[in-house]
């Protein structure tokens, strides 16, 4: 998937694909431990790129990853210490502190029928935001030119009746930001009839005029779509009062359009912090990083078996240099 092992050219290379991945950090050691403080990796799902000193302690951190991105432990940025011979079994004799920042996770799905002038655009304006993309045409020299993290193509069975949910629920996700804008008003009237009793999108538009989308409307009617599920189309998409023609002043207003309800999640983690202040656990002050996700505290493992919650105050005993 990536070019050169090395956590810089994963980290470029993850968000160009929009592959939800997770920058383990070490943030401090004390005494004996495999890499210095500051070095990194990149975890995804299927790869790990660099490394942080391999053995037990590399696996752990790998599993905490993954288990971030399943969505088992929260997506926001969290500090773990770890004992190298009470956590790992590694007989070093230090500790490390882990910092686990998850990146590309949760993003909007954008699908764009039609690699057009438009749709080009579009996508040229969205490459600058934290979403996913797609786009989808039936011809391929377009397709290749246009800069989204995913290209697919359009074929011809796709619209035909027998394969048309089928496909569309391949090419389509649940929860996606939907734009149909093609380069043949017949391909749209497929889509949109395919794509319209779909519940499950957040935003399905249309690129055209009224006149367009009131002989859609007609047709969809008479095809035996209801006047509720025509509301779910917009079109024209964006607020279409533009004097400017060109097609980066189109894809302006759609993407204005596309802001105007587009919501980023943000991770709400269960016992997460505030990154500005400092709350008390357990009559013990708490660690606070300066950040600007939340960061959620983890634990330690006592050498005599339990857990205990990671204070500053222990941060401050075990990474010395941490805190200033």
């Amino acid at each position: 998937m990536y070019g050169r092992k090395n956590w810089q050219d994963a980290l470029v290379n993850a968000d160009a694909s929009g592959v939800p991945h997770v920058l383990v950090t070490i943030l401090a050691i004390t005494g004996s431990a495999p890499r210095e403080g500051g070095t990194k990796m990149v975890v995804t799902e299927e790869r790990v790129v660099d490394t942080i000193g391999g053995g037990q302690l590399e696996l752990l951190a790998i599993e905490r990853s993954r288990a971030i991105l399943a969505g088992q432990l929260p997506a926001s940025q969290q500090v773990e210490h770890y004992p190298l011979a009470a956590s790992a079994l590694q007989c070093c004799g230090g500790s490390m502190t882990l910092l686990y920042e998850p990146l590309g996770l949760n993003r909007p799905d954008i699908v764009v029928f039609g690699a057009g002038h438009v749709g080009q655009a579009v996508l040229h304006l969205l490459a600058t935001l934290p979403v996913t993309t797609s786009v989808i045409d039936s011809r391929l020299d377009w397709l290749e030119s246009a800069s989204a993290q995913h290209k697919l193509e359009l074929v011809e069975d796709d619209l035909t009746p027998s394969l048309h949910q089928q496909a569309l629920m391949r090419l389509v996700p649940a929860n996606a930001w939907v734009l149909v804008m093609t380069h043949d008003h017949v391909t749209d009237y497929a889509l949109i009839k395919g794509l319209i009793e779909r519940t499950d999108l957040n935003f399905l538009g249309l690129i055209g005029s009224k006149t367009k989308w009131k002989n859609f409307s007609r047709r969809l009617l008479r095809d035996g779509l209801s006047e509720s599920s025509l509301q779910r189309v917009q079109c024209p998409i964006g607020a279409g009062a533009s004097r400017f023609k060109q097609p980066m002043a189109i894809a302006v207003d759609i993407v204005a359009e596309l802001l105007r309800h587009l919501s980023l999640p943000t991770a709400k983690a269960s016992g997460s912090v505030d990154t500005q202040a400092e709350e008390s656990v357990s009559g013990r002050e708490t660690a606070v990083l300066a950040t600007h996700e939340p960061l959620q505290l983890a634990t330690q493992v006592k050498p005599g078996g339990g857990m205990q919650p990671v204070t500053k105050q222990l941060l401050r005993d075990k990474t010395p240099g941490l805190f200033r």
